[in-house]
């Protein structure tokens, strides 16, 4: 009986570690499976927290285009109520003399309380999209492999810009399309923001003392180190503006080019419409 016992002890004791390996390998497991999760960027919203999209209500031509990139890219946007040169909103957070014009007014405001919300809402990280912009067909694979040589300590990302001079290269990439710090970028189509870059807006533009279009803001702030930025070239999301008409300046011609316009896949464009220089 003494050996009968002593053996089923050790049997007891080898069931007990087993059991306990078996915990040990599941919570391990689930953490991994979690770290996961927190370290790889949802595809979703290009690795970002959130992706907005300015627009204002009343130009659902712009709309309509957006909503067809987005399914075909299966990205996970929220649209935010673009403020109007019309709203009564504007007297409350710009000055009726200033030199900026009123549609100019209404876009910086636009930008600022989407700064305001994502504080709000908690986002380490947000992406601000016009609604008047074209997508690199690969724009998910080009976004991932950004994100994995961006640093750690950043506070805007212009994935879209103007006239931007090409500043240090940072990082190794096998796209054409690689990252570099910032110099002096222009326009505000598609750029992130992390909530340090939110915060240090917030404090460093004022719409009520606008000395320029929020795009100029921005720029300034970059040209003086006063914030970290990086920015795409060449850019993997620009503006379209033929037959588009802007409701904030005067519509230009940019001749910034995509390789593989998602627009164009669609059918949304044609060559008549999209120049052949800015394919």
């Amino acid at each position: 009986m003494p050996r009968n016992g002593a053996k089923m002890l050790k049997i007891y004791i080898i069931f007990l570690l087993l059991i306990l390996i078996y915990l040990c390998s599941f919570n391990i497991l689930n953490l991994i499976n979690n770290l996961s999760q927190e370290i790889i960027p949802s595809k979703r919203t290009l690795g970002f927290d959130h992706i907005y999209v300015i627009g204002l209500d009343y130009r659902k031509d712009r709309r309509e285009i957006m909503d067809k990139q987005i399914s075909y890219l299966n990205l996970d946007v929220e649209y935010f109520k673009a403020v109007s040169k019309y709203d009564k909103i504007l007297h409350k957070f710009t000055n009726i003399n200033s030199k900026v014009t009123v549609g100019q007014r209404a876009c910086y405001v636009s930008h600022y309380l989407i700064y305001q919300t994502i504080i709000e809402e908690g986002f380490n990280s947000a992406l601000i999209l016009e609604d008047d912009v074209d997508f690199e067909a690969n724009i998910t694979d080009i976004m991932a492999d950004i994100y994995q040589n961006l640093p750690e300590s950043w506070d805007t990302l212009h994935v879209g810009h103007c006239y931007e001079t090409i500043g240090q290269p940072v990082g190794s990439s096998s796209f054409p399309n690689k990252l570099y710090q910032s110099v002096e970028p222009q326009c505000s189509h598609a750029y992130a923001v992390s909530n340090s870059g939110v915060h240090k807006l917030l404090k460093l533009i004022d719409p009520m003392n606008a000395l320029g279009p929020i795009d100029y803001e921005i720029s300034t702030r970059v040209k003086s180190k006063e914030i970290i930025s990086y920015s795409i070239h060449p850019q993997p999301i620009i503006q379209w503006k033929e037959g588009n008409p802007s409701d904030v300046a005067p519509t230009s011609h940019y001749p910034f080019s995509l390789t593989n316009s998602t627009m164009n896949l669609l059918g949304l464009i044609n060559e008549n419409k999209y120049p052949e220089e800015w394919m």
